[in-house]
């Protein structure tokens, strides 16, 4: 009874937020940490690189090409999750749920992707091991892919149940993650 009492005084009307922690959130933070650990050691040499070329700078060929395309992934997935939250404002939420004046957003970013913060996030968990050219992270990034899927069926459920037709029909014209593709 006092869970419902904190989550209504907090404007929230709908959660799985049990779910959510169960089926996403413990995953993820142990995906995360696992994707550190075998990452680490050349992240660790990341800063200094950078510093160094910002003190003199060199000719960039001195990096893979992996390592480019990674640091590009890794830089663009950060900036499409931030652009998707900025877009979100007060809708946005760590957790599945819907408050009590939700709404709807399908603008902006959300006209190419129902779910553009999961696709950064993807895209920057697949692109730190590139960079640091570590296959165990990556093979460990790519278990992240089907916890989102299942946090993304969590989240249209409570959606669908919320704008019900409105949710529908921007689930015919947009696409789930990647736009025009999936």
């Amino acid at each position: 009874m006092a869970k419902r009492g904190f989550l209504a005084r907090h404007g929230i009307v709908r959660n799985a937020i049990r779910k959510d922690v169960l089926q996403f959130a413990i995953p993820a933070i142990i995906i995360f940490f696992m994707e550190l650990i075998f990452c680490g050691d050349a992240l660790s040499g990341f800063w200094g690189t950078i510093w160094g070329l910002v003190r003199q700078p060199r000719n960039l060929s001195m990096f893979p090409l992996q390592s480019i395309i990674g640091l590009a992934l890794f830089i663009i997935g950060l900036i499409i999750m931030l652009v998707g939250q900025a877009t979100l404002r007060r809708n946005y939420s760590g957790t599945v749920v819907i408050r009590k004046d939700h709404q709807l957003i399908t603008h902006g970013i959300y006209r190419f992707t129902r779910n553009p913060i999961y696709l950064g996030a993807i895209m920057a968990f697949i692109g730190l091991p590139l960079y640091t050219a570590s296959m165990y992270g990556f093979l460990i990034s790519l278990l992240l892919i089907p916890i989102i899927l299942n946090r993304i069926r969590l989240e249209e459920a409570l959606l669908i149940e919320e704008f019900q037709d409105a949710y529908q029909k921007y689930k015919e014209s947009t696409k789930k993650l990647i736009p025009f593709i999936y």
